[in-house]
C-alpha cells in the first residue's frame, strides 16, 4: 500500500527514516542552506511537511545512505537528471560537470541494483519537476530561534556541532554564555564534543 506523504510531522520523518529529531532538524537546515522551500506548515498544532518536501527528504535520505553527506546534495534548481541511466549531476561554476550515481549501499545482485536505479531516477525526476513548481520562498529568519525554544522545553542537550549552527557560530567557546534571549551552559559531553543545555529567558 502506498504511503500517503503529504503531512507528515517531524515525529513521522523519525520513523519514516529511521534518525533522531536533532538528525531530521540537520537535514531541514542543510535543505533550507541549498535554496529548498522547508518551512513546515501548522496543523492541528505540529508542524507538518507537504508531499514536495518530503520527496526532497527522501532524496536526500537516498543520497545520505548511499554514502554522501548533506554538502554534496545538489542545490535547488541546479541539477538534472538523466532518466535512463538515474544519472543525477550539476555544473560548478567552472563549468566541469561533476556527476555521480546514487547506489543502494546493501549487497544486491544486478538485476536489483538495476531496478534501484530505475526507482531512484523516476524518484528524483518527479522531485525536481516538482520543485520547479514550488514558488521561491526566502528562507524563515526566525526559525532557528523556534528550534532553540523547542530544545529548551524539552530539556534536551546539544553537541557543540548542533548548536553552534543554529547561533549562526562556527565555534562555541566558554562555559555559559548568553544570546538571542536563550542562556547556554556548557554541562559535560555527547560523545567527543561538548553538550549544551539551552535555557529561555535567563540573562
Amino acid at each position: 500500500m502506498a504511503v500517503e506523504l503529504h503531512s507528515l510531522t517531524i515525529k513521522d520523518l523519525e520513523a519514516r527514516y529511521g534518525v533522531t529529531r536533532s538528525n531530521i532538524y540537520n537535514r531541514i537546515k542543510g535543505l533550507k542552506d541549498k535554496g529548498y522551500p522547508m518551512e513546515p506548515e501548522k496543523l492541528r498544532g505540529k508542524s507538518a511537511f507537504n508531499a514536495d518536501q518530503v520527496r526532497v527528504m527522501d532524496a536526500l535520505d537516498s543520497h545520505i545512505k548511499a554514502g554522501h553527506d548533506i554538502a554534496g546534495f545538489p542545490t535547488a534548481g541546479g541539477a538534472t537528471v538523466s532518466q535512463d541511466t538515474g544519472r543525477l549531476s550539476h555544473r560548478m561554476p567552472d563549468s566541469t560537470e561533476l556527476s555521480y550515481v546514487l547506489q543502494d549501499t546493501q549487497a544486491l545482485s544486478h538485476s536489483t541494483q538495476d531496478t534501484y536505479r530505475i526507482d531512484e531516477s523516476k524518484m528524483l525526476g518527479e522531485l525536481l519537476g516538482a520543485l520547479t513548481a514550488l514558488p521561491a520562498s526566502r528562507p524563515d529568519p526566525l526559525a532557528n530561534l523556534e528550534q532553540l525554544e523547542r530544545v529548551a522545553e524539552k530539556g534536551w542537550l546539544l553537541s557543540t556541532s548542533q548548536l553552534a549552527p543554529l547561533l549562526g557560530l562556527k565555534a562555541l567557546s566558554g562555559k555559559e554564555f548568553s544570546r538571542y534571549g536563550f542562556t547556554f551552559t556548557r554541562v559535560g559531553r555527547n560523545g567527543a564534543e561538548s553538550a549544551w543545555r539551552v535555557e529561555k529567558g535567563i540573562d
